[in-house]
């Protein structure tokens, strides 16, 4: 039989940080041209353990067509939840042509965390996905949209960052 947990003896709470549907549907609108758009609404630190980020993700076809998607991070646990939209997601197997983000650039520091983009992903497994689904990719595991199956997919990103490499984002007016 397990043994009693007593809550609330070893830490104090910390307050809990709300996202609304609001903000979140205010960002799928906004700056709605390019390829790409990752908007960071928050990113917190957890009882000084680790950081948490919250992203809501805009990826668009280009003249019909997908964007090459290739990317890879060393220390960030990403999940995604697709919102609108669909696509095929590759997770796994190995960047072709890896090139390392610049460590000290603001993609890195506000964003990512240290990665490395390719030019494809070869092998990995396809993942069909559509609103609702719900990804969990790990650090070191490739991963990237080979095919975006309407005009646009959109989906939240939580970033799970054990380093708290990423530069702290307490509101949208931050």
């Amino acid at each position: 039989m397990g043994g009693a947990f007593a809550q609330g003896a070893t830490h104090p709470a910390a307050p809990a940080t709300a996202i609304s549907a609001t903000e979140i549907n205010a960002e799928m609108e906004r700056k709605n041209t390019g390829a790409l758009a990752d908007s960071v609404l928050r990113v917190l630190p957890v009882e000084s353990g680790y950081n948490v980020g919250v992203s809501v993700v805009r990826r668009s076809q280009v003249d019909g067509k997908t964007p090459p998607d290739a990317i890879v991070h060393d220390a960030i646990t990403e999940v995604y939840q697709v919102i609108e939209g669909g696509g095929v997601l590759v997770t796994g197997g190995a960047l072709e042509a890896p090139t390392p983000f610049p460590i000290d650039g603001a993609i890195v520091r506000q964003i990512i965390g240290p990665s490395s983009s390719g030019t494809v992903i070869v092998g990995g497994t396809r993942h069909r996905v559509g609103p609702g689904d719900i990804v969990v990719i790990p650090p070191h595991t490739p991963h990237g949209f080979v095919e975006i199956t309407s005009e646009r997919i959109v989906y939240t990103l939580i970033r799970v960052d054990p380093q708290q490499l990423l530069e702290l984002r307490s509101g949208p007016d931050q």
